[in-house]
């Protein structure tokens, strides 16, 4: 019986594309040249190695690296380990690994930084790169395309049995003559976390370096640059900070509206330029290689001094009230970036209530913009979303002249629902759309998010790469890979996943448990959903397949927790309800909670926001709410034996300040409507200072809102009161009426016992998290 030949590639005479109708549709296309003419290549044979890796000195990561993924993946694969050296052993084939752009022999084609080639001769294959990454391409793509390899998620550390890897046992290896290449449509492809305790147990940074997670994009960000800038300016030059409404500076913003900010930013620069090492020190620089930074702090921008409000936009809504603000700094930067130093270019992150591109500012052509897509490229599957979106997209690409970078979240609403959705098409249709638009993305993750969402992520890497990517191929090779004898189940469980996040369509293209787990997942799909996941389990079983099994037990968490999640929204259990009492008179409003008003009020208690095996906080804080026509009140009551230790930074005068989160507080998350598809967010601190938001929308005012607090030897209190008139859509109140909200306390001020506390929780990390917002009846009496 003839050895098994392991390849994925024709001969052909002509060179052409690598179709998508071709062998091994789940990959990208590459294009293809004419195979040399020679018998084929025996890499192993019989369990013993016939081929050895040459690989030059200096060859660096990742494609040093690589070259040990390939001899670790031959070895798994038939028992023989390959030897490496800087010299070819007669009789052996030779593996060498080159970094030869120029040579037309193995690149009939030209190709950029981080092109590839892989090519066959007689008595060797190789691997050629453009560049170090290149060659590191090389091996994964032949790992891929002939030796029939994929990497679906991370394996754990340690471990022997390879759960995300498909990976075929034979103990004779041997190639076809083959000669191709490919280069990246996108050269930004970054996806993090890759490593420390976010994803600790799993070998995360390894799958994404296999997936070709790199960045050859010459212009690059310091994030949230500048830091630690009021080391240098606070006494100087406070004026360069920005300023809140009580009068003090906010140290860790700048105030992007004033020109000895522009200065200071010119100052820096030179003073970097002159001091390499100094320039290497993240903590402080705005310089990276050739780029200027700029990436104000991870908060909105709301300083109130002349020149900032001069540039204000009251009517730009959650992304863009501070804009031109921002925007018109950044161009002024450019200009000044351009006379002294015409070979740096400004890099600059437009975020939070900044991200849309103004109006009436001209850029200089050395500016460059990676764009944030705040609501999360999940969101995208909705029309309204995606267009202005992609208006945004197109308005930067404009004003600059350049094409974009993109940061896009896949954390975004992953964090505001356990639903376990899959966008894969999504994915692909915005890179497909932006081929030429942007040079690619930072996906911003969070912890170890391949369990929940490995088809979407596998498929986005692929994308990356050529968004050719044929996601129906990709799901039809992963299941029978993966999951063997439940391939047909499993297939359909990852269809209603796919279809009922990408297919449906929420009013207003609002996000909220009630348009999850009522339009993209309703109840009856998810009770489909599980039923066919244990049937997964149950053909595991019977086929005697533990691998099969080990896999469908690295899924399990995410989609149990997703089942549940579905079960709780129905029935509404695990929640607390808090009544709302009509009173005659509303409680003066003095923190005391000492009025008649509040006798026999029932005060409900906060469990822990997170910790779900220990939910008892060791500092208790309770609610109570009355009403009256005019409004509610709400009371809490915080205890605090350390009162002294109370962070309070923000004044009473202050209104929206960005860091009030910071100091200890309150937050209350109203959805009056009673529709579960918005909410409203008012924080309230120990010195009764008040943050307001519709969603995210800073620009929203709760008019008439009074706030006021106690502090007392061993607890903190505070009073709320919050009228009707703020909500234009508010349920109005009396018998039968019913609220939905939730309420949380941060107590920071004591950093040795800090606790995150909620009325409600299903153990999300935001607060805003939907799926926990309890009832809030009126109740007449």
């Amino acid at each position: 019986m003839q050895p098994p030949r392991l390849f994925v590639l024709f001969l052909l005479s002509t060179v052409f594309t690598f179709g998508l109708s071709s062998l091994a549709k789940d990959l990208t296309p590459v294009t293809l040249y004419p195979a040399p003419s020679h018998p084929d290549l025996t890499l192993v044979d019989n369990g013993i190695a016939n081929a050895m890796v040459v690989i030059p000195a200096d060859l660096k990561p990742p494609a040093r690296t690589a070259v040990t993924d390939l001899i670790i993946h031959l070895e798994k694969m038939s028992g023989a380990k390959l030897k490496q050296g800087k010299t070819a052993t007669e009789g052996l084939i030779t593996i060498n690994v080159a970094i030869d752009p120029d040579n037309r022999d193995l690149f009939p084609q030209p190709l950029g930084p981080e092109g590839f080639a892989v090519k066959t001769s007689p008595t060797s294959i190789t691997f050629a790169g453009t560049d170090n990454a290149g060659a590191a391409w090389a091996i994964y793509d032949f790992m891929e395309r002939t030796l029939n390899i994929r990497w679906y998620w991370p394996e754990a550390h340690g471990t022997s049995l390879w759960l995300g890897t498909s990976i075929a046992e034979s103990k004779t290896i041997t190639v076809a003559p083959a000669h191709w290449s490919d280069e990246p449509t996108f050269r930004k492809r970054e996806i993090w976390p890759s490593g420390g305790p976010r994803v600790h147990g799993y070998e995360v940074g390894t799958l994404h370096r296999r997936l070709r997670s790199y960045d050859s994009w010459p212009v690059r960000l310091i994030t949230h640059a500048p830091h630690r800038w009021d080391t240098i300016y606070s006494k100087t030059n406070p004026e360069i900070f920005q300023l809140r409404g009580d009068g003090k500076r906010d140290y860790s913003m700048l105030c992007y509206g004033n020109p000895k900010t522009l200065a200071a930013y010119l100052e820096q620069i030179e003073r970097l330029i002159a001091d390499p090492k100094l320039a290497a020190d993240r903590s402080i620089s705005i310089l990276r290689d050739n780029s200027v930074t700029v990436s104000p702090a991870d908060i909105p921008v709301a300083c109130v001094c002349p020149d900032c409000r001069k540039l204000w936009d009251p009517q730009g809504g959650q992304y863009g009230t501070a804009s031109k603000v921002v925007a018109t700094f950044v161009a002024n930067l450019g200009r000044e970036v351009k006379k002294r130093w015409p070979d740096l270019t400004v890099i600059y992150l437009p975020y939070k209530n900044y991200t849309y591109a103004p109006k009436d500012v001209t850029f200089p052509d050395n500016v460059e913009i990676q764009i944030c897509g705040m609501p999360g490229l999940a969101m995208y599957k909705e029309p309204a979303v995606n267009a202005e979106e992609q208006r945004n997209i197109d308005a930067w690409q404009q004003l600059t002249n350049r094409r974009i970078q993109n940061w896009h979240y896949s954390c975004w609403p992953e964090d505001r629902t356990l639903a376990a959705y899959l966008f894969p098409d999504t994915v692909v249709e915005h890179y497909r759309a932006n081929r030429h638009k942007t040079v690619g993305s930072f996906i911003n993750g969070t912890a170890n998010h391949w369990a929940r969402q490995y088809l979407t992520l596998y498929v986005w890497m692929k994308a990356l790469w050529n968004p050719d990517v044929n996601v129906q191929a990709v799901i039809d090779e992963l299941v029978q890979r993966q999951f063997g004898p439940a391939a047909a189940t499993m297939k359909t469980l990852i269809t209603m996943q796919m279809k009922g996040w990408q297919e449906s369509r929420w009013p207003d293209a609002a996000f909220s448990p009630k348009t999850v787990y009522e339009i993209s997942y309703p109840r009856d799909d998810v009770k489909k959903m599980e039923a066919l996941f244990d049937e997964a389990f149950a053909l595991a079983e019977k086929a005697a397949d533990p691998l099969v099994k080990a896999r469908l037990d690295y899924l399990a968490p995410p989609l149990r927790a997703f089942f549940n999640q579905s079960a709780e929204q129905a029935d509404g259990s695990g929640l607390k309800t808090l009544q709302l009492i009509q009173v005659a008179e509303d409680p003066v409003v003095d923190g005391k909670l000492d009025d008649n008003a509040w006798r026999d009020i029932e005060a409900l208690p906060f469990v822990m926001a997170t910790k779900r095996d220990n939910p008892t906080p060791q500092f208790p804080t309770t609610v109570q709410a009355v009403w009256t026509r005019e409004g509610i009140t709400f009371g809490f009551r915080m205890t605090e034996p350390e009162p002294d230790k109370l962070a309070r930074d923000i004044g009473a005068a202050t209104r929206d300040a960005a860091r009030i989160w910071w100091d200890d507080n309150v937050e209350i998350f109203l959805d009056p409507s009673g529709r579960q598809i918005d909410y409203y967010q008012i924080i309230v601190n120990v010195n009764g200072s008040v943050a307001d938001f519709y969603g995210k929308d800073a620009s929203w005012d709760c008019q008439g809102i009074k706030a006021a607090a106690v502090v007392a030897a061993d607890f903190w209190s505070l009073e709320v009161f919050i009228p009707y008139s703020a909500f234009p859509n508010a349920t109005p109140p009396g018998t039968g009426a019913v609220w939905y909200g939730n309420f949380t306390r941060h107590r920071v001020g004591d950093h040795s016992a800090r606790e995150y506390q909620r009325l409600n929780t299903r153990y999300a990390g935001p607060s805003n998290d939907q799926n926990a917002f309890g009832s809030l009846p009126f109740v007449e009496r």
